[in-house]
């Protein structure tokens, strides 16, 4: 079995990623069943063997202004990787290919391990944490109510048996989870994370957590952005709502990253954090083949 590190480095040669964008701009080579198959290797890490003696340490160093940065960081992913795990079932159980179930159902346990990752790193360095406290409305409604509600159309078109509400549906779905969620939020924060240890030389097992997060999720967007990519082909009605969809969420981007920013303790570089966000947005829109107007 791969080790963590062989894992990260394998994943990373299967489909590379540069440090700030990671693009499925052309149509992928992966089909959902090689990824499937990929999933089976890398998708098996366990963040219970994960040594975090060392972050215990560094944590203690932090003053509680910087401690309280870094919690708002990590609070917003478990609560936003929780949430994930409770939606996705409904993308997987209305999604018509087979072979894209499978692979949705490698991703449900891969964001149920990553939730774990986190609890046990609030459990073991930073010690107990409201984390649904730091769910102010800026990511509260995209990262829980919002994407609920997704995946509650999505329910409900499929009981009806709306073929039309259910496409509409996944499609949106597509874009929120996998676009904005995935390929936007989750992306800009592990620079967040990257650049913390390239300024403090601490956290090194936390950073080890995302890599191996962002390894996972690597696959997850290239699934998904090629599966939202197909549907507006199939389906130009639904490029309208989705683009308005894409321009609501971008329209947010300052207001995020001044939660996370205010104040900054740790000194890190927010207008560069905030560049990336806006240049992963626009990757994604590129991707699902939507123009900037």
């Amino acid at each position: 079995m791969l080790n963590t590190r062989e894992a990260s480095c394998f994943f990373d040669s299967v489909i590379p990623f540069g440090r700030c964008l990671l693009s499925t701009a052309a149509h992928t080579t992966k089909s959902p069943r090689q990824l499937y198959n990929i999933a089976k290797h890398l998708g098996v890490w366990d963040p219970a063997k994960i040594d975090l003696s060392e972050d215990k340490a560094h944590w203690q160093m932090l003053n509680p202004e910087q401690r309280e940065q870094l919690i708002k960081a990590c609070a917003l992913f478990y609560e936003g990787e929780v949430s994930v795990s409770d939606t996705l079932a409904w993308f997987m159980l209305a999604m018509p290919d087979l072979d894209r179930r499978m692979f949705l159902s490698t991703q449900i346990f891969e964001e149920v391990k990553h939730a774990e990752f986190f609890e046990r790193y609030f459990q073991e360095v930073c010690g107990k944490v409201d984390t649904a406290a730091y769910l102010v409305p800026e990511y509260k409604g995209v990262l829980l109510d919002e994407l609920r509600q997704r995946g509650e159309a999505i329910g409900k078109a499929l009981t009806s048996g709306k073929n039309g509400d259910l496409s509409m549906a996944l499609s949106l779905f597509a874009c929120h989870y996998m676009a904005v969620v995935e390929g936007t939020m989750a992306l800009t924060g592990y620079e967040f994370f990257e650049d913390l240890l390239a300024k403090t030389g601490m956290f090194p097992r936390l950073l080890e957590g995302i890599k191996l997060i962002r390894s996972d999720e690597g696959r997850h967007l290239v699934h998904g952005m090629d599966f939202l990519r197909e549907q507006l082909e199939q389906h130009p009605e639904h490029v309208a709502p989705v683009r308005e969809l894409f321009q609501q969420q971008a329209a947010s981007i300052p207001r995020r990253t001044e939660f996370i920013f205010t104040p900054n303790p740790l000194g890190l570089d927010r207008d560069r954090i905030q560049q990336i966000s806006y240049a992963n947005h626009n990757q994604r829109m590129r991707e699902a083949g939507l123009e900037q107007p």
